[in-house]
């Protein structure tokens, strides 16, 4: 069980990191200094840092210098940081208790001294990593497809196409 949750970590950041790479290498490759004043940018970064399924408990606010998130047609990853004050014990009851009002099913929790929470859809994982400091509370929200559904052949193909259709 314990091989399982590493695992999907481990598969969870191989695919944060393939995607910050890509994001990275089209954003270098385009060349252009157009403003980013839309809601989301040519290469799919969003400039609205919020997931509308992933709920956030009342007294947190965004760390915008420690989030980034990505989504297109395909799929969607992201992390996200939130801090603030209230007690980590209260904010593990609170994802307990809103997490399935958004169709997401708790797999487990894991505490010791920070707390780390995963979460499920057929297709998604969510985990949300609570720590807890002397003087704040930060809420780490990362959320990417299943690793078995990451990136299978036809969503690479479909990846390639919208890449040249970009560069053309």
């Amino acid at each position: 069980m314990g091989k399982n949750i590493f695992k999907a970590v481990v598969a969870m950041f191989f695919i944060f990191g393939l995607f910050i790479f890509a994001v990275g290498c089209a954003t270098i490759g385009s060349g252009s200094s157009s403003s980013n004043s839309g809601m989301q940018s040519s290469s799919g970064l969003s400039k609205m840092l919020k997931f509308d399924d992933v709920p956030i408990p009342a007294g947190f606010k965004l760390i915008d210098n420690e989030s980034f998130t990505f989504q297109n047609d395909q799929m969607r990853v992201g992390l996200l940081k939130y801090a603030g004050m209230p007690d980590a014990d209260r904010v593990v009851s609170f994802y307990k208790e809103q997490m399935p009002l958004y169709n997401w099913d708790l797999i487990n929790v894991i505490e010791y001294g920070q707390r780390v929470m995963n979460f499920e859809r057929s297709d998604q994982t969510c985990i949300v990593t609570i720590q807890p400091a002397s003087t704040r509370t930060v809420i780490s929200i990362a959320v990417a497809p299943k690793a078995n559904t990451a990136m299978t052949e036809e969503k690479v193909q479909r990846y390639k196409e919208l890449k040249t259709e970009k560069n053309t």
